[in-house]
């Protein structure tokens, strides 16, 4: 299994990282590979609600974002990782997922529903619960299904993870592709709980 992994937090050296680090080695493990994209590394514009990709020609915008595309959907299975800033998802984060409605409106465009995991880190030791399904509803809008989520928080008191929580990380690695399709909690026409 070939995976894509996109991490939208600046800190290549923080948390999200050493997850994907050990999610890497359970991938390669089980016979795969999985590579790593910074989104800081590209040039990503934000949605400007123009809604030119309703047309079915994808993104009128004229970035990196159709690069990252190109690499997930050439990839076998997709993790997407994102830091929560002020209860939140960070803005960077959320500029990428709002242009992923842009390949949901043209079939050629699609991901005919790649699976993917979804991982959210933060310090809080709970954040609301409509920051996990609003970034699923995202995913989902871009056609993708999502089969694991991971809300890693209360990090501000765990500044280093135990061992045995890199070897679940690990685990899960190995396991992504077994994991049941999660059903996502929003209506995807309204948008609306």
């Amino acid at each position: 299994m070939n995976v894509v992994t996109l991490i939208t937090s600046s800190n290549r050296h923080g948390f999200t990282k050493q997850i994907v680090d050990r999610l890497s080695m359970g991938i390669k493990d089980n016979g795969g590979t999985n590579e790593i994209l910074f989104m800081d590394d590209y040039d990503i514009k934000y949605c400007t609600g123009c809604r030119g990709c309703e047309k079915g020609n994808g993104c009128v915008l004229d970035d990196d974002f159709k690069e990252i595309i190109e690499k997930i959907r050439d990839a076998d299975y997709f993790i997407f990782t994102a830091p929560i800033f002020w209860n939140d998802l960070a803005g960077h984060s959320k500029m990428f997922l709002d242009r992923l409605n842009s390949i949901g409106h043209n079939l050629d465009l699609s991901m005919n529903d790649k699976l993917c995991c979804m991982i959210i880190t933060h310090i809080s030791r709970n954040i609301n619960p409509f920051v996990i399904e609003n970034t699923h509803r995202c995913l989902v809008s871009g056609t993708f299904k999502v089969n694991k989520i991971l809300d890693i928080g209360n990090l501000m008191e765990n500044h280093k993870f135990e061992e045995f929580e890199l070897e679940d990380f690990e685990d899960i690695g190995y396991e992504l592709e077994e994991y049941e399709i999660i059903p996502h909690k929003l209506d995807l026409e309204s948008s609306m709980l």
